[in-house]
C-alpha cells in the first residue's frame, strides 16, 4: 500500500482522504510520499519532483480528480507532467432509481467516490416515487425508497468532495407505480399521468418539492413533466 504525506492541504480535505483509504488503497502517513497542494485559477496539473509530486488545483473537485490522477500515474510508473483544463464548468451524471433496483447509501457512497476521481461536479438522483414523502404513506411504499436521513447522509457525504447532489423527480406523469394503491386513484388521469385540476395533485406536488428542499442543499431541482402524451383523456 501507498503512503502519502501531504502539506498545504486544507482541513476539510482530511475527511474525504480518510474515507477514500481503503478504496483507492494508500494510507496517510507523515513519513510517506510527499504530495504539496497548491491552488491555481483554472483547471488542474500534477508534477513530480524528486521528493513526490506538486498538485495544482481550482476547487475540490480538480483535488480529487489530482489524486485519481496521481495514484495511477504511480501505478503505471509515469511522471510526465498531467494537465487539465475542463470543458464544462458542470460535469453531471444521473442514476435512475425507479426501476428495477434502488440503491443503497453505501453504493451511493462508492459511486460518489468514484465520480470525485472523475472530476464530476453534481449527481442527479433520479427518483419518481422511491422517496419517504411526510403524509403519503403509500408513495414509494414497498419500491425501496429513500428514507429523509438517508438521502442527507448522502447529501452530506457528496459535499465533502465538493459534489453536488441533485433531486430529480416528476411532476406529471412516469409515476404508475403510486397507482397500484387506492389512495392515488382519485388524482390520476390515465396511466401513469397525475390528474390536472384536482387541488389534491397540487397538494402532492408540493410536498415533492417541499420534501426535495428540507432533504437537499442544492437549490436546484430537476422537475421532469415529460411523456405524457395522453394527458387529458
Amino acid at each position: 500500500m501507498l503512503n502519502l504525506r501531504f502539506v498545504n492541504l486544507d482541513q476539510e480535505y482530511m475527511q474525504p482522504l480518510l474515507e477514500l483509504q481503503t478504496f483507492l488503497g494508500f494510507s496517510l502517513s507523515e513519513d510517506g510520499y510527499l504530495v504539496d497542494v497548491n491552488r491555481i485559477d483554472e483547471g488542474l496539473k500534477v508534477e513530480f519532483t524528486e521528493k513526490g509530486a506538486v498538485f495544482y488545483h481550482h476547487n475540490k473537485v480538480e483535488f480529487f480528480r489530482c489524486l485519481g490522477l496521481l495514484m495511477e500515474a504511480i501505478r503505471q510508473g509515469n511522471k510526465e507532467i498531467i494537465r487539465e483544463v475542463p470543458s464544462f464548468t458542470n460535469l453531471c451524471y444521473m442514476q435512475d432509481n425507479s426501476r428495477n433496483a434502488v440503491s443503497n447509501v453505501e453504493s451511493i457512497k462508492k459511486l460518489l467516490m468514484q465520480m470525485a476521481l472523475m472530476g464530476y461536479h453534481s449527481f442527479m438522483l433520479y427518483t419518481e416515487d422511491t422517496y419517504e414523502i411526510e403524509g403519503y404513506p403509500f408513495f414509494g411504499y414497498m419500491r425501496g425508497r429513500f428514507t429523509k436521513e438517508e438521502l442527507k447522509e448522502c447529501v452530506s457525504f457528496a459535499e465533502q468532495f465538493g459534489i453536488e447532489l441533485i433531486p430529480c423527480i416528476q411532476t406529471l406523469a412516469h409515476l404508475n407505480a403510486i397507482f397500484h394503491w387506492n389512495a392515488f386513484s382519485d388524482i390520476r388521469d390515465v396511466g401513469d399521468i397525475l390528474l390536472c385540476g384536482n387541488e389534491k395533485t397540487y397538494e402532492l406536488i408540493e410536498a415533492m418539492v417541499k420534501t426535495c428542499s428540507e432533504v437537499f442543499t442544492s437549490k436546484k431541482i430537476n422537475i421532469g413533466m415529460d411523456e405524457a402524451e395522453m394527458l387529458g383523456l
